[in-house]
């Protein structure tokens, strides 16, 4: 990605920043405090009218005043002064910049306006800008930090991009507490000009990155992000939290950084496609990224769980498995060779169980090796080991029969854990730590400087295993699997459109254009007088259904206008004749199928998006039964094929109770045909397929709806 413009902004030969002084009480001199302190090696040109020194670098009264354009420029300025700074920088030569400031388009109409101004400035001059609205970034490696939070630990291997600039500024403290160093962590803001797209492309370029972070309150283009994702998630893992899916959480993220949210289940859908791994809270973005960041892949389901407590075996185990992991019982052999090294009570089945073994040899060395080493188990989950957490609690209690401080006291009570903090690395497998203990433990702190993840509970620490599970699954992705075949668009379909004489397309019509696309719909034909009818319904064979055919009409079970099961002459003439009595129109005569099984599949429309093609279960009870998939347009074989697997009640799928098992293929294509459609056709909104019912196995639409835009 040679030509991404973050390729020169996170990684500047000289830097200038408007907005530092000496009075440490602004932001600009903050994160200018923090620039000049973090280990940066570039030019530092501050641009100040007043200052002719700040911080001890010599300042400039007027941008026109710098010696040579600058790599980067950076504004913490009144919002009224970026535009005409963006283009005093623009006349000099800098073509990157991070503007901080604040008070854009997050502020409404007049906001807008001026962002766009200084869009149209940096169109001019060729600038690529992070922001506005934004606090700044960071690149461990070099190193560089323009945020108010100063580095606690350089070079780290989790990178972040976030639309809030808190997530990377002012949580510094609180990832070192957590061993968490961040590698490349960009604020994007408002997005005017470089957007999270872009930042994916640069991480995922990035060799220093191995897993990528998100904080998402919005996304504009989520089919652009869509193909980088896609391709991104393959190699590297990206997790992300979303949070504009509620009415609360989108008005926030409006005012916040001007972002267009959506509904919860698109970007569901949208990060299933993508092979994202969505988390509900900040905290699963560092504490899952940095475990797929620093830990071997985890290449099956098999997880060891090794503890000191039944409580916290227990809550491991039930967590792996709600979450999709095993926790297998050991061989025989495995038991026995654990066993040496647990008291009597103690069990070696999985959880191992120490019961409060105080001699950590068996939790560090002994144990671990013995799982490591087997085939039976693919990742490795210990709680409970510690050292002068736990001990140095007693030292009030013991410091009258000592003759020792609490320092040496700490230092007598520290165990060495070499071997162990070596066993992943050497059998390339994945371990997690849970403890309640934090930095104050001499274990917890070897842990972070060595780069093993962990969790301050027993279920976060197997739900950050079930990622690593997850992600290995995206991983075996093929890029083939996202290909899809391009057809020709059907002329007779744009036919059927063109000459509908309303926003909602007849069932008759709907149907007929499905047809076209090879979807199987119920056999049928259109009556417009009672002897039709009757013919129609000969012909089909009784039983039949009947249903008004008109565009006027939507919901026709609700307004009493359809009649199943009819079984005979008389029952198809009060069916007729009650359609007919209020409504001028042609009836729909169609057979009766006998499936028990209802789906519903669709496509609906959202600004920022690709077509949304909907999958879940039908029927009457669609609504209350709330379980359905959701995947962008265009669909593979492979993205509905995996939409059919994601919904919960996939088991009715497969044979069940005495019926044959769905046609998967013919459900797949339906769903690609929707997909092809709403391609073809962009006037088209909103198609409804309710109910597809399973009949001896094949998927036939037995009611169709279509509304254009």
């Amino acid at each position: 990605m040679s030509c991404n413009p973050l390729n020169l902004i996170m990684n500047p030969s000289s830097i200038s920043i408007v907005g530092a002084s000496n009075n440490f009480r602004t932001m600009g001199t903050i994160q200018f405090l923090n620039l000049a302190n973090c280990g940066y090696a570039g030019a530092l040109l501050p641009v100040h009218p007043n200052e002719k020194e700040v911080l001890g670098k010599k300042a400039y009264g007027h941008i026109s005043d710098l010696p040579y354009a600058p790599d980067l420029a950076v504004l913490v300025v009144p919002t009224r002064l970026v535009p005409e700074m963006m283009e005093d920088f623009g006349r000099l030569g800098t073509r990157h910049m991070v503007v901080i400031t604040a008070g854009f388009k997050e502020t409404g109409d007049e906001g807008l306006e001026l962002e766009q101004k200084i869009g149209e400035i940096a169109d001019t001059y060729g600038i690529r800008f992070l922001g506005p609205n934004c606090l700044g970034i960071i690149n461990s490696h070099l190193p560089l930090n323009i945020t108010v939070g100063p580095l606690q630990a350089l070079n780290g291997k989790l990178s972040l991009a976030s639309q809030s600039g808190t997530y990377i500024a002012q949580t510094v403290y609180y990832l070192h507490k957590n061993g968490i160093v961040l590698n490349k962590a960009i604020s994007v803001g408002n997005e005017a000009n470089i957007d999270i797209v872009d930042c994916l492309e640069y991480l995922a370029a990035d060799e220093t990155t191995k897993a990528i972070g998100l904080y998402i309150e919005g996304i504009r283009n989520a089919g652009r992000f869509l193909d980088v994702a896609r391709q991104v998630s393959r190699v590297k893992p990206i997790v992300a939290q979303y949070v504009g899916g509620t009415e609360a959480g989108a008005r926030s993220g409006s005012s916040h950084t001007g972002a267009m949210a959506g509904p919860d289940y698109i970007y569901d859908g949208l990060f299933e496609q993508a092979g994202i791994i969505r988390v509900d809270t900040i905290e699963e973005v560092y504490k899952i990224g940095w475990a797929l960041a620093t830990q071997p892949p985890l290449k099956g389901r098999k997880i060891a769980i090794l503890t000191n407590s039944g409580g916290p075996g227990s809550g491991i185990a039930t967590t792996c498995n709600t979450n999709g992991l095993e926790v297998p019982e050991f061989s025989e052999r495995i038991q026995q060779e654990v066993g040496k090294y647990l008291p009597g009570h103690a069990s070696a089945r999985n959880p191992v169980d120490l019961t409060f073994h105080i001699n950590m040899d068996a939790l560090t060395e002994k144990i671990p090796e013995i799982l490591f080493a087997s085939d039976e188990i693919d990742g490795i989950i210990i709680h409970g080991i510690m050292d002068t957490g736990f001990i140095g609690l007693l030292y009030p209690y013991l410091k009258n029969y000592l003759d020792m401080t609490q320092e040496d006291f700490n230092k007598m009570s520290e165990i060495s854990m070499e071997p162990l903090l070596k066993m992943p690395g050497t059998y390339d497998k994945p371990l997690l730590i849970s403890s309640f203990f934090g930095r104050e433990d001499h274990c917890i702190r070897v842990f972070h400087e060595n780069g093993i993840p962990t969790f301050d509970s027993p279920e976060k620490t197997a739900k950050a295993m079930a990622a690593l599970y997850r992600h290995h699954l995206i991983t075996q992705r093929s890029s083939n699997d996202h290909e899809y075949m391009k057809r020709p668009i059907v002329s007779e379909a744009q036919s059927i459109l063109s000459q509908a004489r309303s926003r909602t397309i007849d069932e008759y019509n709907a149907k007929k254009l499905l047809s076209l696309y090879g979807v199987q719909t119920t056999a049928e034909s259109l009556a417009r007088t009672l002897d039709q009818a009757l013919d129609l319904a000969r012909a089909i064979g009784y039983p039949v259904a009947a249903k008004v055919n008109s565009p006027e009409i939507a919901h026709k079970t609700e307004k009493g206008m359809v009649y199943l099961n009819i079984a005979d002459d008389d029952d198809l003439k009060k069916a007729f004749l009650s359609i007919t009595a209020s409504n001028n129109t042609s009836v729909l005569i169609s057979e009766m199928l006998k499936g028990e099984r209802e789906f519903m599949a669709g496509i609906s429309r959202h600004r920022g998006f690709p077509p949304c093609i909907m999958f879940g279960m039908g029927g009457v009870f669609t609504e209350v039964l709330n379980d359905f998939s959701i995947r962008m347009a265009p669909l593979s074989l492979y993205d509905a094929q995996e939409m059919i697997d994601s919904i919960s009640a996939k088991e009715i799928i497969g044979p069940y109770r005495n019926m044959k098992p769905v046609n998967r293929d013919s459900l797949a294509h339906i769903l690609i045909a929707l997909s092809q459609i709403a391609l073809d056709f962009p006037d088209i909104q909103e198609i409804d397929l309710n109910p597809i019912i399973i009949d001896t196995g094949r998927p036939v639409v037995a009611d169709a709806l279509i509304i254009m835009k």
